[in-house]
């Protein structure tokens, strides 16, 4: 059962997730993203990177240092760097409403996650806030068949994240409550169109 877990959370990182939310959206519902330049762009900046943490994490002597508490460190940073990134450039180059508004559930998650983490004595889940806010928005645009198939997802994520210890209940539902009030939020300033 360990390496069964081990393989849901592998193919369940942040990066790899919001890839495949955009690759959906593209391919069934290109209207939410507008055009191509747009999506590469966004795939830059909400996926690939995120990612590059792990090979810089190696590279730079304070992180590597930590070990995997670094890798995280730096992914944490490098996912903000990067969702602003895509908040700006969505602004910039006048990106369909809700292309903006995924941009800005992503930035918002990290920052509610960063609020948790440091000013909370509890831990928030980034792997649950990855699995949650894709699987919400994929509901919006998709509806109930990709909430039930999300749904599922979310379960084994959450089975896989408790089995190997990598975070309790609490810090689980702590991570995946972030991305759904960061949607509530950023609603009210971009308006999507589901």
């Amino acid at each position: 059962m360990r390496g069964v877990a081990k393989v849901i959370r592998g193919i369940t990182v942040p990066p790899a997730v919001v890839a495949v939310l955009l690759i959906l959206l593209w391919c069934m519902r290109a209207d939410v993203i507008g055009n191509a330049a747009d999506f590469w762009l966004s795939l830059l900046f909400l996926a690939v990177v995120p990612v590059l943490a792990y090979p810089l994490q190696r590279i730079i002597p304070v992180f590597r240092a930590q070990g995997q508490r670094g890798a995280r460190k730096l992914a944490f940073i490098l996912s903000f760097c990067g969702y602003t990134a895509a908040v700006v450039i969505s602004l910039v180059r006048g990106a369909v409403p809700n292309l903006a508004y995924i941009a800005a559930v992503y930035l918002c998650s990290v920052l509610v996650l960063t609020a948790i983490n440091v000013f909370t004595p509890w831990h928030a889940s980034g792997h649950a806030c990855s699995m949650v806010g894709p699987v919400a928005l994929l509901g919006c645009f998709f509806g109930l068949p990709a909430i039930l198939v999300g749904i599922l997802v979310v379960a084994l994520s959450f089975w896989a994240s408790v089995y190997l210890k990598r975070h309790t209940v609490r810090e689980y539902f702590l991570g995946a409550l972030s991305p759904i009030l960061a949607g509530v939020l950023m609603y009210p300033v971009f308006w999507p169109t589901f």
